[in-house]
């Protein structure tokens, strides 16, 4: 019944990455309606070159780590769900990988994002602000639900 648990813990992480990557999702279409205007200052600016690069690479982070979850979780939740005596395995190897990979995306994310200012008379810009810092938040609860994955498996193993 206990390898049951490490399943359980990895659907309810399945399901609040979901709802984070629609989150994420928002955010990368508000920032690309902006992009053309930022890759023509990028051709004139080293500092907007910069800032364009660093604001499509920390959504590419979080979207990196976002997707990882994404797929541990399933992973873990189908093998129970196929009978498959791995979840043990993967319940020590996925947790420790995914917290790592959200602490990492969350740093990366806040040290870009922590200094943004919201602009005037630019919505969809502040919305993609807003939903990043959203993503962060929702970061902090999924790293914590990779721990009990973990202590779940080990409680298991």
């Amino acid at each position: 019944m206990s390898r049951f648990l490490p399943a359980a813990a990895a659907l309810v992480l399945f399901v609040l990455s979901l709802y984070t990557a629609q989150k994420s999702y928002v955010a990368i279409i508000g920032l690309r309606k902006y992009e053309e205007r930022s890759e023509r200052a990028a051709k004139h600016s080293e500092t907007a070159a910069r800032e364009l690069h660093k604001s499509r690479a920390t959504q590419a982070s979080s979207a990196a780590a976002i997707a990882l979850t994404l797929a541990s979780s399933l992973a873990i939740f189908s093998s129970v769900l196929l009978g498959w005596p791995s979840v043990s395995t993967s319940a020590y190897v996925l947790p420790p990988l995914n917290i790592v990979a959200m602490a990492a995306a969350f740093i990366h994310n806040q040290n870009f994002w922590k200094a943004k200012a919201k602009v005037p008379f630019v919505g969809g810009f502040n919305e993609a602000i807003e939903k990043s810092k959203e993503i962060r938040q929702l970061m902090v609860p999924i790293a914590l639900g990779w721990g009990l994955v973990g202590l779940l498996g080990w409680i298991d193993g």
